[in-house]
């Protein structure tokens, strides 16, 4: 269906974008139609098809998995490359826009329809007349104005990402909307809010499950700042964010952490990067220390960083309960020790079911290693009630036998300082703080500045998070520590997610061995515990 240079369009596609319209009136897209089909109708060209994109940037780009897996960036436009799709297809002969900069702001966009008009040669052109694709003078002038307003916007970003990062530095960066936790002036914290936010905390890094915090949020009666329903990935994000411990937060033009760096090199070479820790979150300063915010903080920054210890500890999979074992104490820590016909033990962990009682029929829940089907097989069982007691019993003879004390905690400050890696990190910030500072007096070139700058940037990032990888192991060294006296009223006060936890600090399983034939009494014997490690 191809046209040919002199005939005039019949079903010309009219292309029609505004980049931000917060209140989604649809004002701009409407002038510019009215403006693309008076000049269709001074050309004598009739519009077949209009592709309008309301509040949609042509600069900022999204970061996208291509078939093949890997990653690459593009900027997001459905009805762009609907219209393209069209125009190859014959579906539209010609396309009119207001202008070029409402067309696009990336080469590659222009460049993608100037491929399709050089080879199925159908008209383009622009309400303002500066645009002519179908001649080289006028393609060479495109890509020029292309140019020009892609450094435009990269300006304009520049300068609106500048003064963000300003804001945040001085503590003056605060969400556009009340946070849950604080009043409406953003700053005050809201008591009862504030106290669940506390609470749940505490309680996450004392044992407690998402399970457990998320039901304690939709039973405390408080509803969110936003929504009427509480969601466990809501909860999450909130208690993760280092807001609550007054600390601010950033995450850059493009949605990256950002560390304090007002000469954009950080902003370069974090463009597109997945955070992997809240911590990533956290602005610092040129001394590497958190930047502080000008709200009050809900919980302390040792509390928050302890929540978060937890939170990574877990997540890295260091404890045995899982999504599915919740309901029961013992489900899943228990192993199923019966011999195969290999000789081997089953090895299978055991589950917490209900059922009724063989000869009384009345209700009694006991453990059970699955049927064969599941991978089990399904002979061995024990009764929850009596084992989970002996379970408990075990625990604290454990700890009263052996456990060494906890007289010799080392502090968070003294660990990171003893660290080999502390004064490699103190060199490095030291470097990265004189680059900075020179660069700003005019003492450092700016080509010196990008040659060093990022690889110091590296770094300090690995050597940051090999001091992160040490607290947390001295944060699980310290929770096992406890003096028995402090672990029994731990676990008298948690719920059953929270003495799992208790139990999988102790514990890595609980091996069931057949029972030997005792009548009615509960075989002991046949239940070996396998105990972790006590820290010396």
């Amino acid at each position: 269906m191809a046209t040919s240079e002199g005939r005039k369009p019949r079903q010309a596609g009219g292309y029609v974008r505004i980049s931000n319209d917060p209140l989604e009136e649809e004002k701009g897209v409407t002038r510019q139609r009215e403006d693309v089909e008076a000049l269709a109708e001074r050309l004598g060209w009739k519009v077949g098809k209009i592709y309008p994109e309301n509040d949609t940037s042509a600069y900022k780009r999204k970061r996208i998995e291509l078939p093949d897996g890997r990653h690459v960036w593009r900027v997001i436009r459905p009805e762009f490359r609907q219209m393209l799709r069209d125009y190859q297809d014959g579906v539209i002969d010609g396309i009119i826009v207001y202008d070029l900069d409402r067309l696009a702001r990336q080469p590659r966009d222009l460049e993608d329809l100037i491929d399709l008009v050089d080879h199925y040669r159908r008209p383009v052109v622009g309400v303002t007349g500066s645009l002519d694709l179908m001649t080289d003078n006028g393609k060479a002038m495109a890509r020029v104005l292309m140019a020009m307003a892609n450094k435009s916007s990269a300006d304009t970003s520049r300068r609106v990402s500048r003064e963000r990062v300003q804001r945040a530095r001085e503590g003056r960066s605060l969400p556009p909307n009340r946070a849950f936790g604080w009043e409406e002036d953003r700053l005050t914290r809201r008591p009862e809010e504030a106290a669940l936010i506390r609470k749940a905390v505490l309680g996450f890094t004392a044992g407690e499950n998402w399970s457990s915090i998320t039901r304690m949020f939709m039973e405390s009666g408080i509803s969110p700042a936003s929504g009427k329903t509480w969601y466990l990935t809501t909860i999450r994000n909130m208690l993760l964010s280092p807001r609550v411990a007054g600390i601010v937060t950033y995450w850059g033009r493009d949605g990256s952490p950002l560390v304090e760096d007002e000469y954009g090199a950080n902003d370069s070479k974090r463009r597109g990067r997945i955070s992997t820790s809240p911590r990533d979150l956290a602005l610092r300063d040129t001394d590497g220390q958190f930047v502080r915010g000008k709200w009050q903080q809900i919980v302390t920054v040792e509390q928050w960083d302890a929540f978060v210890a937890e939170y990574e500890r877990r997540k890295e999979g260091k404890e045995f309960t899982s999504g599915r074992t919740k309901k029961y104490l013992l489900s899943g820590l228990l192993r199923c020790a019966r011999p195969r016909e290999d000789g081997t033990p089953c090895g299978r962990g055991m589950v917490g079911v209900t059922g009724k009682h063989p000869t009384t029929g009345k209700p009694r829940k006991f453990y059970k290693c699955p049927s064969k089907n599941m991978g089990g097989c399904g002979s061995c069982q024990r009764e929850m009630t009596q084992l989970d007691q002996l379970i408990e019993d075990l625990l604290f003879l454990h700890l009263e036998t052996n456990q060494p004390g906890e007289g010799d905690r080392v502090a968070d400050g003294q660990l990171q300082a003893e660290h080999p890696d502390a004064a490699k990190l103190a060199d490095v910030q030291a470097r990265l703080k004189a680059m900075r500072e020179g660069m700003r007096d005019g003492k450092v070139s700016p080509e010196s500045f990008f040659a060093v700058v990022p690889g110091l940037e590296t770094q300090e990032r690995q050597l940051i998070a090999s001091l992160s990888k040490a607290r947390r192991a001295q944060v699980d060294r310290d929770q096992r520590r406890k003096s028995p006296e402090k672990v029994r009223a731990e676990w008298q006060a948690a719920t059953v997610p929270g003495k799992r936890a208790i139990l999988g600090q102790y514990l890595r399983a609980v091996m069931v061995h057949p029972a030997r034939p005792m009548g009615r009494s509960f075989d002991h014997e046949t239940i070996v515990p396998v105990w972790k490690p006590l820290p010396q």
